[in-house]
């Protein structure tokens, strides 16, 4: 089982894939904003961090340096609407370490397997 962090603005898409993630058996927490992650981050140890990119404030791009910058070593996906391979490069670039279009096609619980074994 692992601790998993679930970060987009909006609630809907935090609920519904802390659903999936709980049918595998992982515990979820879910936050809103790049602020309220780099907080949780540094609250609690999260195995996988599911990101989003566009957000109000700081995006997820930004969040995720800033969490690199914090000490956050786990591993980070981004889950964005907007799947071109400028925002993969970049997300990669900046510290994620794996990347998925909404709406996700794949099995989560795989996906998760995959990341943190």
């Amino acid at each position: 089982m692992a601790n998993i962090l679930i970060v987009d603005d909006d609630p809907n898409n935090c609920s519904l894939l802390a659903q999936h993630l709980e049918k595998c058996k992982h515990s979820t927490t879910s936050c809103y904003s790049g602020l309220d992650a780099c907080k949780e981050a540094r609250k609690s140890r999260f195995h996988l961090i599911f990101m989003d990119i566009h957000m109000p404030g700081i995006d997820g791009l930004e969040t995720i340096k800033r969490l690199r910058a914090q000490g956050y070593s786990g591993k980070i996906v981004v889950v964005t609407a907007d799947p071109s391979s400028a925002n993969a490069r970049q997300s990669t670039k900046v510290g994620g370490d794996g990347f998925l279009a909404k709406p996700i096609q794949v099995n989560i619980c795989d996906i998760v397997q995959q990341f943190i074994g």
